[in-house]
């Protein structure tokens, strides 16, 4: 029995037996409206016990809440006869299948790839590791942190005069579970053409290796090592400061060539009197060889630091608007909950999670007109087993 909605994937089913690395793949299905079913085992997945919890208690994780909103929740002991027998027949009608797993663990199962190929034909089998399923790391554990570090990000956040830092939210498992739910779309969209499944292979190291820009290239082409560069934006091994600090926060400046005359205006326009030669810097490439000197740079940067300090943040980026000049808060949380933009969009909706009660969630992303974006709350535990077990063979 799938759960009916108007949303764009309503036709499809996905099953999910991820960890940390990949429940965000199927989460983005839910909120498409796919028919996201959730495997747990019997009490429940780890991960409803991660923190954050809202209360004092096991029982109350806020990333539990996030990351499996709009799914339904069945329990299943994959090592016992009856309930692999189960999942297999789940295979039979769905068409996605999530897992992350080390390769070969659901092999050993009966549940890999190729034993449910001949069962189950149809179905997009998408396999999350962190290193992939082939190559001498393919059976190595790693975490968020070493998804960072094994792909190259982590060597380029930080101070360029101490060690590397980590991001400090999961991107490494965040991003890789995005290339994970567009990979089964493409590969659906495959279905379509052929009407056979495929094994989808999803390596976190190599998702990260792909958000590195031109980093890669700098290196490649011209042996460059791209440095740490702090509240800078890194150019090769040139840094351009980005981050100053204003009178309630921080803003982002992007002091790019195009925006030194017009930077100039806006300030000659407020009384700050700048003492800069807009079109010298406005001639000067934001990096190569023909570069003004470390003095000339902290004697610009004195002049601007002074212009943001005396202005608060959203008057900085309204006044910045108004000259063309590309700046930006530096947002909090609460700038975020808060924000008008996102609440003009009804970004956050209200959900009653059986766990933790009235909650204001993250809503779409994206905006779809004929199909609009499907916002529910996470599941108890096994909370729909009866609903989709009913009608398999053996239950």
């Amino acid at each position: 029995m799938s759960q009916e909605t108007n949303g764009a994937l309503s036709r499809y089913q996905v099953i999910d037996l991820t960890a940390e690395i990949g429940g965000l793949s199927s989460m983005v299905l839910a909120g498409l409206g796919a028919d996201v079913i959730r495997v747990e085992p019997p009490g429940g997945h780890p991960t409803r016990k991660r923190g954050p919890m809202l209360r004092e208690d096991n029982d109350s994780s806020l990333y539990w809440a996030q990351i499996n909103a709009g799914k339904r929740s069945i329990t299943l002991d994959l090592d016992d006869d009856t309930d692999r027998e189960r999942l297999g027949a789940l295979c039979e009608s769905a068409d996605i299948l999530f897992e992350s797993d080390a390769p070969g663990a659901m092999a050993s199962r009966g549940l890999g790839y190729g034993d449910l190929r001949e069962r189950a034909p149809q179905l997009i089998y998408v396999s999350i590791t962190p290193f992939g399923q082939t190559g001498p790391k393919s059976t190595w554990a790693a975490s968020d942190l070493i998804g960072h570090v094994s792909g190259g990000l982590s060597s380029l956040v930080g101070d360029p005069d101490r060690a590397p830092l980590r991001p400090s939210v999961e991107q490494a498992y965040n991003i890789t579970a995005l290339n994970a739910g567009s990979a089964a779309m493409i590969a659906l969209h495959a279905r379509h053409l052929t009407g056979q499944g495929q094994h989808v292979d999803v390596s976190m190291q190599a998702a990260m290796a792909n958000t590195l820009g031109n980093a890669r290239l700098y290196w490649e082409k011209d042996g460059i090592i791209t440095e740490r560069a702090g509240g800078a934006r890194a150019f090769a091994n040139r840094a351009t400061r980005i981050i100053y600090p204003c009178a309630d926060g921080y803003v982002a400046f992007v002091r790019v060539p195009a925006s030194m005359i017009r930077l100039y205006k806006w300030m000659t326009a407020e009384g700050a009197d700048p003492q800069f030669d807009a079109e010298r810097w406005a001639s000067i490439a934001i990096a190569g060889d023909n570069l003004p000197s470390d003095d000339e740079i902290a004697e610009l940067e004195s002049e601007i630091e002074q212009f943001f300090a005396a202005r608060g943040a959203q008057a900085l980026y309204e006044s910045g608007q108004h000259f063309n000049v590309m700046i930006c808060p530096v947002n909090t949380m609460q700038d975020i909950v808060d924000s008008p933009q996102l609440n003009a969009r009804s970004f956050f909706e209200d959900v009653d999670d059986p766990m933790l009660g009235p909650l204001k969630v993250p809503g779409a992303p994206l905006k779809m007109s004929a199909t609009p974006w499907q916002t529910r709350p996470a599941p108890m535990p096994g909370q729909h087993n009866e609903e989709i077990l009913i009608g398999l063979e053996g239950t």
